[in-house]
Parts: structure tokens; C-alpha cells; sequence
């Protein structure tokens, strides 16, 4: 890993305990130590600068780098070479002699490999008399542990007078000259990692571009430890860029595969020092890579497997421990230092050697549980579960198996459901045993997130069927899988359980509602038209297909669906988009602040769910309603279990199901059984959901940019996610970018009230109130009509508030009546809608406000953003709203509704709100500024942009060049690159 030179930033401790310890007079000798990578270069090249200011002639001195190699252990070569650099600088009558007399004997150790002699020792003190003569030297000198003995030389510059401040690398190999070394030094400092925050700026200076949050919190997850060592952090993302793991999306570097593991660089310290122990050392590494951790009770078969005496293998342990490889938890579990150096080392293997490995080990524990017993059971079931099908069990260890985690589902589900699963590859597919272990086996997937698990169970069913009690659970894994991973199954058996309509839910199978398509040809069906699956969506009250779209609860018994064609083609045509669905829905609904906490308590009390009572067909149905959205069938559910309806619960529940967070939906309806993934696609857009709704919109538009760099296929989510993104990028002003994502979204029925939803932002966004409105007044009773009514409250009224934004009193009355026709007694979403929509069509602040605390309890911060500066247009002391907008729409970095709020502040006569935090926080306008300066906009086309005029922009300007020290557009925008100034979130 080559070295890397930088400012020093994150030092100040340092540099302050530097200055002290070099303050007093005479000779003084320093040794700044620390791992490889950590900066001490850079600390060193700081001293210099500092040094350097304060009047004193700098000699460096730099170990290890000449030709001379191992020739010059004392590093006179290095010394002569230095001076001889600066002689000039230096100018010192006598300076010649005193360096050749050095030089002399210098030739005469390279030949005679002499011990250190008197007449060196008078050499070396005559050139530093010499050098410091008349004014003060320091001598700094950059890994001192590059030489055998570097203490003879710096301690004669120490007795001239000079200052001496060396570096050497922590974990060097010490020898007896690097151990006189730190003996004799005045003061020994230890370079400590650096925080958190000051790694990552590096990071990001580093990386050219605008760095994507899920590559830092990649960084963050995969070095641990190793993330506050500058050479480690910049070396990684280095690697990550020369293997084409780094990629530009929408304007941001990202990772192009988020779910692969981040590497360490083959050639980091730590692997070239594990290599440097030797071949047992090097394949032990490995293997504990491979086997995500090594149990000690393992090392003697592993030995085995490794052809290597177990001796030389626990030396081999306790000297890559030693050298800062591998660390050992209280527990004696031997693991790599940090993910990335497992992913490294690991790499160097074959594909699945870590299963054959785990399979090996299985095998010989298993010979010696069976000869002698005294085998860990835990450590048995672990390697026999990660060991694969390969790992032969007979009928005493699949009971052990199942046994043992049927023991272990409580305190530690994670492997019982290891144990499950491997238990089930020897259960007959058709016998009783198989099905029950399959029940509990699904049970514990939701709990603990590990849907992988599920593949085998499917690839079996496909090759080998099942029992008919069984067929509701693999049809429920093979939903559990798809859902999670975005990938459609490979067997033909499973597809076609995916596009079986399940019974009761109408005609609609999942892959149409998931995948948007059928997996398995049929030959029995024809292809579904748009108008067919609008049908399918708003026909009755259990319609899968729907739910996803809000269908089902809110559908009136008996009413006729229309086809697509008859609800969008008048309103498509409004919108200037022609065929394009008008769609929306509100992004926010699902999962404001605070809704999944809460959501546990509730959903226990509603359903039952997760008191373990329900069998599991019923568990089943209850799981396929959640997952697939079946609104009705959940709240149908929640009845027959004894829960209150309507309940907040219940709201949430619409809430979520409107945007498609089925992570939300599960964890509603399920409770505390249901864990909700940090990964796969459930997990990456409930944080897209979860950041809207929180005014996070940097986490939430990353989550937007992994799930498109995943390799998951077009899911209902990611469509969902793309209409989230056009409104969060209409709102900052990013109009192109938001009409890509808009185009890219599904027109499908399913998401037609979002999509509406989302244009309708747009739309105003961009100035056009009047289009927003006519939209909404137009797609609304179609939809209405259509049976498509969960989120149409929450659509009509974004535009009511856009009407009276736009003083737009005809139109607020429209959408006043619309949202009147709308059924209120058992939702608390449209309570709020109506309640807000008369305080503003009447101009009542009280009303209005009791509508702001519902949507401010909900969560919905962006929707409440909009909400106060509507109100801000008539209430008596506009101040207190136009605040709160002001402060949340900075916090989204929202400058299309920043620009909203100061017309509103100009047209009531009010002094401006000011963003809150530190003064030399950039605002978001100025950051837009600086972000489009970047990219190549003059001032005009940035005035555009913005919505700003050019001197307005020309103004902005001025005062960033006073405030940064900046000289012209092109220094700004560099300096903003490098992390100079200062970040606001984006």
C-alpha cells in the first residue's frame, strides 16, 4: 500500500504536545510511533512547516528510501545525502570537512561491516556542531525503525544541541537498536487513530466527486477499527476505485454492487505482515476468514485439514494475534482484525471454500463425537449447519440439531435457525417432521432477518415436492426470499408458486404485484392488460394486487372498477405526459418518525401475532396478507384476533401499504416477531421511507441510488423509491434528475396515487400551481371512482395546499369537496386531511394548527414543512410558521421551498427566519451554488436553476469569497471538493 501524504487535519492534541516537549532549549529527542498508515509522515511534514516558522533550519531525514538498503545501518549514508542537499541553505565555514570526514567514514564501514568506533562518535558530533553553529537545528527523521541502529546518530545531533523528533512504526520488529532508541529518548509519543468524522473528510476530500453516504457507512462497517488509520481508509477507497467498484450515479460516487464486502488492498501492512510469518501463519488467516471465526476447540482437526502440527498452529495464532492480524474475544473466539481484512484474505480462496472448510471440520468433529463424545455441541452444530448438504448426518445428529434449537429460538435465534436448517436437508419432504421444522424454521427467518436461509428449502421442494400441510409455508419462503432479495427464483416449481393466486385474494398472484410480471409461462392465461390488473387491484377487498396501491380497505362493497385507460388518459393528457399514469400518494406516510417504534406495542395488542399462540397456517395467511399488502386481509386478521379498528395501528398500516414498506407492514401487523432488515430491498427502501419521513433526505436518497446498484430486478419498491426521489429532488430544485426518476417509475395501477402525488410536487416545484391542482382535481375522483382511495386524502391535500400557496381560492374549494366525499370515521390520515383542508380553504389558524400537531404526532415532517407555510399565508402572526418551514426545509436542504418561504415572508412583511447552528455552516443556498459551480453552470444558468435572480447569485457569490478566502468560482468549488469549508447536510 503506497504511502499517502496529506494535510495533517484531526492533530491538534499532537501538534500542542510537540510544541511543548520541543519548547525548552538545548538538544531534545522525540520518537513519534504508531501502526503503518497512521500519519506519522504527515505529523513529521507538519513539525517541519512549524519548525520551520519559528526560525529553525530543518535537516529531514528520510530511512529507508536510498539505494544504500541494508548497507547503512547507521544511517550515515542517509545523513551525508541530506546535508548534502541543503548545503547551500546551510553556509557554514568548515560545514565541507566536517561532512567528508563523516563521508569517509561512512566508505570505511561499507567495507569493513565494522561495530560503531570512536572516531565516528568525534565525526558525527563535529557535523552537528558544525550545522548548528549559529542557529537552532532540527533533525527530523522518518522511520527510524528502517535501520538497524538509528540511535547513535540521532543522539549525537541531541548532544549538539539539535532537535530531534524521529518516527518509527508501531509493531516494527525491535531490535536492539530500535529498543536503545526508545530507551534514550527524551519522550516517546504514541500516534493514536484518528476520530471518526476527521477520517471520513479525508475520505471525502479524497474522492473527487460527491461521495454517496452508503460508501462511507461501507468504509464505516467493513474497517471498524482501522477506519481512524488515514493510510487504511485512503488505501481502501484507492482499491475500490482501481477495481471499478466506484461508480458515478446521478451525480454521486457510489458503490456499484452495495452488497459485496469491502476489501482491504492486498497489499495493506497487516497482510504483508501476516505473510511475512510464513505459509502456516498465512493459511490460518485464511481459514479463520473463511470460517467467520475460529473456536479453539476447533484448532486440532483443523490442523488436520491444514497438514500443519497443531503446535505450530497455535503459535502461528498467538503470533498473528501478536502482530494485530487476528483478535481474541473474552469468549476465546479467534476473529480477523476487522471485515475488510477477512474479505481479503478470504478472497484468496476458491469460491465456497468456506463451506467445504466448514464441512471438514464437521466431519472430524462428528468422527471424534462419535468415538469419544467431549466434543462442544455448539461448536458441532455450527460447523455441521455452515458445512452445507456435503456433510453427511445420520438420524442421532438431526435429532441433536433440532433439539438443540428448539432450545436455543429464544436466547439466541440467530442459531436455532442455522440448526433448523441444516436439520432439514435430512427430513423426508413429505413426513410430518419436515413441515413442523419448516414452521418454525419461516418463524425464526422473521425474527432474525437470515432469508438466504431459505433457498435450499426451495431448491428441495423443487427437486423432491412436498407434503400438501406444507405447501402454504414454501409458498410463504419462496415470498419471504423474493421480496428481500429482489431475485426472481432460478427453479421453475417455486416460479410457478409465485404466480399462483393465493386462495381468497382474488386472481392476482405475487410476481404480478412484486415483479410486475408473470415468472412461469402459462399457457392457461393470457397476459395481463393495464386494465386487467386494474381490475384485479381495486376489484374487492382482498385483491393482492392493490394493496400496494391502497386497494382494499377503503373499496366500497360492490363498486365497479374502471379500466386505466378511462381513470389517467384525460389526466395524463393535463399533465402534458400523455399515457403517463397520473399516480400519487403520500412518500411520507409510511413511516414517519417514531411509527415503527411504536408499531410493536400496537400490533402485539391488534393481532396476536407474536404471542406464539397461532399455528402455522394461520401464522401464514397472517404473514402473506402482511407481505403482499393485503390491507383488507391484515385488518381482517386483526379483527378475528381481538384488535381495536379503527386504531392508530390500522392508519399506519394504510400508511405504510401506500408506499409499498412492506418491511413496515410486517413489522405492524407481525409485531416484535418480525425483524426489519438492515439489507436486501425491504431494507434499503424502508430507510428511503424512514429518511423521507424524517427530513433525512441524504440517508434516503442513498438508499434510492443502492437499491437501483443493486442487482435486484424492478420490484414494486424500487419503482416506489424512484417517486420518492422525484419529490425530493423536485423540492431541492433538481428538475432534470427529478423528471428522470419520474420517467423511470412504473405506470402500474399499484402506485397510481403516489405517482400522482409525486407529480403533483413537481409540478409546483416548478412553479406551474395551476397544472398541480388541475392534476389532482382531475385524477382524483377517477381514482376515487376506481376503488384506488388509501393516500387520495393525503394527495388531495398536497394540492389544496399548493392552491392556497398559489391563491388559488376556486381550486382549494374543489379540493375541499373532493376530500369531503371521502369516508372519515375510521381513519385518522383523512381526519387530518379534512380537518387541515377547512382551516385553510376557511382561513381558521386553529383548525389549521390542530391538523399540523396530527401530521406533526404522524411523523410526516416533509408534508408538515408544506403544511406550515400554507398556514403562514394568513395566520395573524405568520413568524412562528414561517420558522418551523424555514427550519425543516433547510434541514431536507430543500431550496425550491426555501425560495417559497422567503416569498411568503416578503408578501407578510416579516423579518426573514435564519437557520439555526453554526455560523459558518454554509446554507443550503450557497451550497447549491457552490455544488452547480462545480458542475460547470454559469451565474445566470445557476439564477435559473434556483429560481434566483443573477444578481441575487453574483451577491450569494461575494459573500462566500469574504467568508472562505476564496478568489474566484473555480477556487470555491475546488475548496468545497477538498472539504474546506463547511458541510451542511445534502
Amino acid at each position: 500500500m503506497a504511502r499517502t501524504r496529506a494535510a495533517v487535519r484531526g492533530r491538534d492534541q499532537e501538534l500542542t504536545a510537540l510544541r511543548t516537549a520541543l519548547a525548552p532549549d538545548g538538544g531534545r529527542l522525540i520518537v513519534l510511533t504508531g501502526p503503518a498508515g497512521i500519519g506519522r509522515t504527515a505529523l513529521l511534514d507538519r513539525v517541519a512547516r512549524l519548525l520551520a516558522a519559528d526560525g529553525a533550519r530543518v535537516l529531514p531525514l528520510r530511512l529507508g528510501t536510498g539505494p544504500d538498503g541494508g548497507g547503512d545501518p547507521y544511517a550515515l549514508a542517509a545523513l551525508v545525502r541530506a546535508v548534502r542537499e541543503r548545503f547551500e541553505q546551510l553556509q557554514e565555514s568548515g560545514l565541507s570537512e566536517a561532512l567528508s570526514a563523516v563521508a569517509q567514514l561512512r566508505d570505511a564501514r561499507g567495507r569493513e561491516r565494522g561495530g560503531w568506533t570512536p572516531a565516528v562518535v568525534a565525526a558525527l558530533d563535529g557535523l552537528f556542531e558544525t550545522v548548528g553553529r549559529r542557529e537552532r537545528v532540527a533533525l527530523l527523521v522518518d522511520d527510524a525503525h528502517a535501520v538497524a541502529e538509528p540511535a547513535p546518530v540521532l543522539s549525537a545531533a541531541r548532544r549538539a544541541g539539535c532537535l530531534v523528533v524521529a518516527t518509527c512504526e508501531e509493531g516494527a520488529e525491535r531490535g536492539p537498536g530500535l529498543a536503545e532508541l526508545l530507551t534514550d529518548a527524551d519522550r516517546v509519543m504514541t500516534i493514536g487513530p484518528l476520530a471518526d468524522d476527521v477520517a471520513l473528510s479525508l475520505v471525502r476530500r479524497a474522492a473527487g466527486a460527491r461521495l454517496d453516504e452508503s460508501v462511507v457507512t461501507a468504509l464505516r462497517t467493513a474497517l471498524g477499527p482501522l477506519l481512524g488509520n488515514p493510510g487504511t481508509v485512503l488505501g481502501t477507497l484507492d482499491a475500490l476505485r482501481r477495481s471499478g467498484r466506484l461508480v458515478t450515479f446521478e451525480g454521486r460516487l457510489c458503490l456499484s454492487d452495495p452488497a459485496e464486502p469491502v476489501a482491504l488492498p492486498a497489499d495493506h501492512p497487516l497482510l504483508r505482515r501476516a505473510s511475512a510469518l510464513g505459509g502456516t501463519a498465512v493459511r490460518l488467516l485464511g481459514a479463520v476468514a473463511l470460517l467467520d471465526g475460529l473456536d479453539l476447540d476447533a484448532l486440532p482437526p483443523l490442523a488436520d485439514i491444514l497438514e500443519a502440527d497443531p503446535v505450530d498452529c497455535g503459535r502461528g495464532l498467538d503470533l498473528l494475534i501478536e502482530a494485530g492480524v487476528l483478535t481474541a474475544g473474552p469468549d476465546g473466539r479467534i476473529s480477523c482484525r476487522c471485515p475488510a481484512l477477512a474479505a481479503t484474505a478470504a478472497g484468496r480462496f476458491r469460491a465456497r471454500r468456506g463451506t467445504a472448510l466448514h464441512a471438514a471440520l464437521a466431519e472430524r468433529l462428528l468422527a471424534g463425537h462419535r468415538r469419544s463424545g467431549g466434543v462442544d455441541p455448539v461448536v458441532l452444530a455450527d460447523h455441521v449447519a455452515r458445512g452445507g448438504a456435503t456433510v453427511r448426518l445420520d438420524d442421532d445428529t438431526v435429532r441433536l440439531l433440532l433439539t438443540m434449537g428448539a432450545a436455543a429460538e429464544q436466547e439466541e435465534p440467530e442459531r436455532a435457525t442455522l440448526w433448523y436448517s441444516a436439520a432439514l436437508r435430512r427430513l423426508p419432504p413429505t413426513g410430518p417432521e419436515h413441515a413442523r421444522t419448516l414452521c418454525r424454521l419461516l418463524l425464526l427467518v422473521v425474527r432474525t432477518g437470515r432469508y438466504e436461509l431459505l433457498r435450499e428449502p426451495l431448491t428441495r421442494y423443487a427437486e423432491h415436492g412436498c407434503a400438501e400441510e406444507s405447501v402454504d409455508e414454501i409458498r410463504l419462503a419462496a415470498i419471504l426470499l423474493a421480496l428481500h432479495s429482489g431475485v426472481p427464483p432460478a427453479e421453475r416449481a417455486v416460479r410457478e408458486l409465485l404466480d399462483a393466486p393465493f386462495p381468497g385474494r382474488g386472481p392476482t398472484a405475487f410476481s404480478e404485484w412484486w415483479f410486475d410480471r408473470r415468472l412461469a409461462p402459462d399457457p392457461r392465461r393470457h397476459p395481463a392488460t393495464d386494465g386487467d390488473t386494474l381490475a384485479g387491484a381495486g376489484a374487492g377487498a382482498g385483491a393482492g394486487a392493490g394493496a400496494g396501491a391502497g386497494a382494499g380497505v377503503d373499496t366500497q362493497a360492490g363498486a365497479e372498477p374502471r379500466g386505466w385507460a378511462d381513470v389517467t388518459a384525460e389526466a395524463g393528457a393535463l399533465a402534458g405526459d400523455g399515457a403517463e399514469t397520473p399516480a400519487g400518494g403520500k412518500a411520507s406516510v409510511g413511516g414517519g418518525a417514531g411509527a415503527g417504534d411504536r408499531a410493536g406495542a400496537g400490533a402485539r395488542d391488534g393481532t396476536a401475532a407474536g404471542d406464539g399462540t397461532r399455528g402455522g397456517a394461520g401464522r401464514s395467511e397472517l404473514l402473506s396478507a402482511a407481505l403482499c399488502g393485503d390491507v383488507a386481509a391484515c385488518e381482517r386478521v386483526w379483527r378475528s384476533s381481538g384488535g381495536a379498528a379503527p386504531s392508530p395501528e390500522l392508519d399506519r398500516l394504510r400508511q405504510a401499504a401506500l408506499v409499498a414498506d412492506m418491511a413496515d407492514v410486517a413489522r405492524l401487523v407481525i409485531g416484535a416477531d418480525y425483524r426489519v432488515p438492515e439489507t436486501g430491498v425491504l431494507g434499503a427502501y424502508h430507510r428511503v421511507v424512514r429518511g423521507y419521513a424524517d427530513a433525512d433526505w441524504t440517508r434516503a436518497m442513498s438508499a434510492v441510488r443502492e437499491l437501483e446498484l443493486s442487482p435486484a430486478e424492478d420490484t414494486l419498491a424500487r419503482h416506489a423509491a424512484r417517486l420518492l426521489a422525484v419529490d425530493m429532488c423536485a423540492a431541492r430544485g433538481e428538475f432534470g434528475q427529478a423528471a428522470r426518476w419520474l420517467t423511470a417509475a412504473t405506470r402500474a395501477p399499484r402506485l397510481a396515487v403516489l405517482r400522482t402525488w409525486a407529480r403533483v410536487g413537481l409540478a409546483a416545484r416548478k412553479g406551474d400551481d395551476g397544472q398541480a391542482v388541475r392534476v389532482a382535481l382531475l385524477a382524483g375522483p377517477r381514482l376515487r371512482r376506481a376503488g384506488l382511495r388509501t393516500g387520495l386524502s393525503i394527495l388531495l391535500s398536497r394540492a389544496l395546499r399548493i392552491a392556497v400557496l398559489g391563491d388559488d381560492h376556486e381550486g382549494a374549494a374543489e379540493l375541499l369537496a373532493e376530500i369531503e366525499l371521502l369516508p372519515h370515521e375510521h381513519h385518522v390520515d383523512a381526519q387530518e386531511s379534512l380537518l387541515l383542508a377547512r382551516g385553510l380553504v376557511h382561513r381558521d389558524p386553529e383548525c389549521a394548527r390542530e391538523a399540523t400537531d396530527l401530521i406533526r404526532e404522524r411523523g410526516d415532517l416533509p408534508a408538515l414543512m408544506e403544511s406550515c407555510l400554507a398556514v403562514a399565508r394568513f395566520a395573524p402572526d405568520p413568524r412562528p410558521w414561517l420558522r418551523e418551514a424555514h427550519a425543516l426545509a433547510t434541514r431536507c436542504g430543500a431550496a425550491a421551498l426555501l425560495e417559497r418561504v422567503r416569498e411568503v415572508t416578503r408578501e407578510r412583511g416579516v423579518p426573514a427566519p435564519r437557520a439555526r447552528g453554526r455560523r459558518d455552516a454554509l446554507a443550503v443556498t450557497e451550497q447549491r451554488i457552490i455544488e452547480l459551480i462545480g458542475e460547470g453552470l454559469t451565474n445566470r444558468q445557476i439564477a435559473l436553476r434556483l429560481r434566483l435572480s443573477e444578481k441575487t447569485v453574483e451577491n450569494y457569490l461575494t459573500r462566500l469569497f469574504a467568508r472562505t478566502g476564496c478568489r474566484s468560482r473555480v477556487e470555491l468549488a475546488a475548496a468545497s471538493l477538498t472539504g474546506r469549508l463547511a458541510r451542511t447536510p445534502t
